[in-house]
Order: C-alpha cells, then sequence, then structure tokens
C-alpha cells in the first residue's frame, strides 16, 4: 500500500471517530438507554458540539505562590560590646541583644559561647553565663521560627574575661 493511500485511510478513521453517532432508545421500564450501537427502534442524538466543549482552564493560578512578605530579622549583642573587657572573679558574663524587626512570636533564640551552645533555645534576648573561664571568647545570637529554622544570626561578637590569680 502506498504512502498517501494509508494516509488518506487513517485520515478518514480518524474524522469518523472525533464524529461518533450516539442512539437512544427507552428500555421494558421505561428508561432512556444511550449507545454507539443501534438498536431496533432506536433513534440518532443529534449533538450540539458547542455544548460539549470545555472553557480552557486558566493554569496561572497553579503558578501563584504565597504573597505574604517573608520577614528578615536581624540580631545584635549589645552587651558586652564587641572586644570590652570584662573583670569578674566568679567567671559571670551577662549578654543582652536585640532583634529587628520586633521580637514576635515563635521565634526563639539561642546564645552561642565559643561554637558551642550556652543552654537550651529561649523567648528572649538577655542570658545569664556562669564560670566562664579566663581569656579571649566569641559570642554568636541565632534566632529561629516556630519550625526551628534558622532566620536571624548575629555577628561573632568577642570580649575578654579577666579573672585575678593569686601567684605564690
Amino acid at each position: 500500500m502506498s504512502v498517501s493511500m494509508t494516509l488518506a485511510l487513517t485520515s478518514i478513521d480518524a474524522t469518523a471517530e472525533s464524529n461518533p453517532k450516539i442512539y437512544r432508545w427507552k428500555d421494558k421500564n421505561g428508561h432512556w438507554v444511550y449507545s454507539d450501537v443501534p438498536q431496533p427502534g432506536s433513534k440518532e442524538v443529534k449533538l450540539n458540539a458547542n455544548a460539549l466543549t470545555m472553557p480552557s482552564v486558566d493554569t496561572n493560578i497553579l503558578d501563584q505562590t504565597d504573597t505574604t512578605p517573608t520577614i528578615q530579622y536581624t540580631a545584635k549583642i549589645t552587651s558586652p560590646e564587641h572586644e570590652q573587657t570584662i573583670r569578674d572573679n566568679s567567671g559571670s558574663v551577662y549578654v543582652t541583644g536585640t532583634i529587628e524587626p520586633r521580637f514576635t512570636q515563635g521565634l526563639s533564640v539561642q546564645l552561642f559561647l565559643d561554637g558551642v551552645a550556652t543552654g537550651p533555645k529561649q523567648t528572649n534576648t538577655q542570658f545569664a553565663l556562669r564560670g566562664i573561664d579566663r581569656g579571649e571568647h566569641s559570642l554568636v545570637m541565632k534566632v529561629f521560627n516556630q519550625k526551628g529554622t534558622l532566620v536571624a544570626q548575629s555577628d561573632a561578637h568577642k570580649f575578654f574575661l579577666h579573672r585575678n590569680t593569686v601567684n605564690n
């Protein structure tokens, strides 16, 4: 069979399938029955092609993202000052910080001394550290959202702790 004959038969077959005939008749209980196969006493149903078309769907609604603005938080250690020398024989250091914009419900803060958490997450920015050894130390304050995701982190904040010693 030639290529042109194959194409012609394929197009006729596709046209026939795209416009099927529908028949209807009443069964013995008086209910309407529809089929694409004619039965004795059935009548062809004329279809309105416009009634069967569906409007296109706007797929742009699937691409929409949450329009809630993401809040950019910043964290800052305010005390002790950067590179401040603290003289305390007990090794106590009091740390305070700020979060901008204002601290909101659901946020938690954790302080790190020399890369190690000083305690569990808490809901305020005031920390009391006890028994800190003398020398140079680094503080970092991290802010977490309700899901535990890090949303802000302060710059590393260096301080020096001096403790008196008794030399014999």
